[in-house]
């Protein structure tokens, strides 16, 4: 611990409804306690004003953190499992000192906050200028500040750097890597999926050509190179808060094990063994399961605690050059394991997953543990953006009303069936070339909508005609990664690049995009999971500042902003039917499924339903 801790007595009182709601001044919104949990409140102090500290209750038996924001200067925190707690609370710079104590069901605990000047805390940590996994890893001691123009000076390979690797990772993400020119060439070919030489294909990035990317390695090389001084941009903005409106709701996140010896600061990648959670789906039943790095899939039952794991192994059909690619026969490399990248569920609570590396579309049975595995290019025939024949890697999978299996071709630009009826899997090749096909959804009329990570579009399928129709962002070039449909059959999707939240109305083609972060002129959000709740309100993930759940209301076209406890991007978003919001905190190394409780006294449960 960088934290003194005490282990301190309490004083456990039964407060009454009534003393609940003058504590909070939320007259008449108390609401009891669930069966078998219990809960914590105080107040919160510092010697100088601040708005909604953040109120931390880390389960220790269970491995639960539980996080409420202050609302003049009192917070509450309900329905905690019980098991031993370390208690504390923090705001910027300030924390205060943590407590040690035992919550059992049905106590209702008082514990008071001073803030003050201290360590920083490393699970929690959120400050853009100490480093983070959003934030481009962990600074070197003797890092300096530098704005945007003097981090990426307005030089030959800007403007690439912009469209390509900011893009997709940030930008504080090159500062941190600081490789030589040959490291540099090599990734970007990677990324950008195409070989070197003369006869490489462009990608539909704005088309970045041979000679640009020769441009963009010198860019890189002379600023962020193994001699380029150790820099941080400086990120000065931050979310707007509404202290009332935060403190009415409650994160809780589900901590997976984490490998010995991994650094909080550094961005998560997949390892043997590690926890890298993704993407969350509800099962019907109560549960949580998650794609999880290179373990397979993670199941994880909220009223518990419980985790439960479905590992995948290798397949040593997989092709011999890996996701980053690094070759077999590379002790870095991890061609043969199987990963998933999105999961769905079925109406028997199966559930589904799409192998970005392993090549096949697979199924679990929860009830007996079987899984199968379908090729989804079983001809080897798929050719890639690169030109690579057999390098199918897929996507997102969902599921239609006849259960059929449909999925996204990310690298071979396909969408993709799996017959119900026939067990038999086809593909059909979207129009725009190397267009990158990314998140999906189905609406209730069976259409197929996607979004176009490269290409820019919105793409739409119709199974009856096996017709495509693509919508252009007004933002092209650029990545559009998720999307949803709320109740009115609209489609809503995530511009990540660009920073914007986008709306389609697919009865009149018209798109309207706005921007997520009005209050900075600085590109800071990078929008990823999406979800419509039950009142047509917009929910999606943003890690640009950090981690924060956003909602955009289209009534009032009014975003409010929801920092999550921990820093970490939001690759997939569902929704509870009390109201929840379920999510990953893919780019920790402190792997986690989460919700949050827009309402904490509307919850009706522990289970996570639909």
């Amino acid at each position: 611990m960088l934290m003194i801790n005490r282990l301190v007595s309490v004083r456990v009182a039964c407060l009454s409804l009534l003393a609940a709601a003058l504590l909070y001044g939320h007259a008449l919104r108390a609401a009891a306690l669930l069966p078998g949990t219990a809960g914590v409140s105080g107040a919160v102090t510092a010697e100088q004003p601040f708005t909604a500290a953040q109120v931390y209750a880390w389960n220790r038996d269970r491995n639960i953190l539980y996080m409420v924001y202050s609302g003049k200067g009192q917070y509450r925190a309900r329905n905690l499992l019980p098991g031993a707690y370390e208690i504390w609370a923090e705001k910027g710079e300030l924390r205060s000192e943590h407590h040690w104590l035992r919550l059992e069901a049905g106590g209702d605990v008082r514990i008071d906050h001073l803030l003050a000047p201290a360590p920083d805390f490393p699970l929690t940590l959120k400050d853009s200028r100490k480093g983070g996994p959003q934030f481009g890893g962990r600074p070197a001691p003797d890092a300096k500040f530098a704005s945007y123009d003097e981090m990426y000076p307005d030089e030959p390979g800007r403007s690439t750097a912009e469209k390509t690797c900011m893009r997709c990772h940030g930008q504080s993400f090159l500062p941190a890597q600081r490789r030589p020119k040959e490291e540099w060439a090599v990734l970007i070919d990677v990324m950008l999926s195409a070989p070197p030489g003369p006869d490489a294909k462009n990608v539909p990035i704005g088309s970045v050509s041979v000679a640009e990317r020769a441009v963009l390695a010198d860019y890189l090389t002379r600023n962020f190179g193994p001699d380029s001084p150790s820099r941080v941009l400086l990120i000065d903005t931050a979310y707007p808060l509404d202290e009332d409106l935060l403190s009415r709701g409650m994160f809780v996140e589900y901590l997976l094990p984490q490998l010995p010896g991994l650094d909080m600061l550094r961005r998560s990648d997949n390892q043997v063994g590690k926890h890298r959670t993704h993407r969350p789906y509800l099962d019907g039943l109560g549960n949580i399961w998650a794609s999880n790095g290179l373990i397979g899939l993670t199941k994880l039952d909220p009223r518990t605690g419980q985790f439960s794991h479905h590992p995948f192994g290798t397949d040593a059909r997989n092709p011999a050059v890996d996701m980053y690619g690094k070759k077999k026969g590379d002790p870095a490399s991890i061609w043969q394991y199987i990963f998933p990248h999105d999961i769905t569920v079925d109406a028997s609570h199966s559930i589904w997953w799409a192998e970005f590396q392993g090549q096949h579309i697979g199924r679990l049975d929860p009830a007996t543990g079987k899984m199968e595995r379908f090729p989804m290019d079983p001809e080897g025939k798929v050719v890639d953006e690169a030109g690579v024949v057999g390098n199918a890697r897929g996507h997102t999978p969902r599921v239609d009303s006849r259960q059929n299996v449909w999925f996204t071709v990310i690298r071979g630009n396909k969408i993709g069936k799996w017959d119900r009826a026939t067990q038999q899997i086809k593909l059909w090749e979207i129009p725009s070339e190397h267009s990158f096909p990314y998140g999906m959804q189905i609406t209730p009329d069976d259409r197929i909508w996607f979004a176009e990570l490269r290409a820019c579009n919105i793409g739409l399928f119709d199974p009856r005609t096996e017709k495509f129709k693509e919508y252009k962002s007004p933002s092209a070039p650029c990545a559009i990664n998720r999307l949803a449909a709320d109740s009115r059959g609209t489609i809503w999707y995530s511009v990540f690049s660009s920073g914007k939240l986008g709306r389609l109305d697919p009865q009149t083609g018209k798109m309207t995009e706005y921007d997520i972060t009005p209050f900075t002129k600085l590109s800071v959000s990078a929008p990823y999971g999406i979800v419509a709740d039950q009142s047509d309100r917009v929910w999606f993930g943003d890690g640009g500042l950090g981690g924060a759940l956003i909602r955009f209301d289209p009534t009032l076209g009014k975003f409010d902003y929801f920092p999550t406890p921990r820093q970490g991007d939001n690759p997939g978003l569902d929704l509870t039917s009390d109201g929840a919001i379920v999510y990953t905190t893919r780019s920790s190394n402190q792997a986690a499924i989460g919700l949050f409780y827009p309402d904490v006294d509307k919850m009706t449960g522990l289970g996570a339903f639909r």
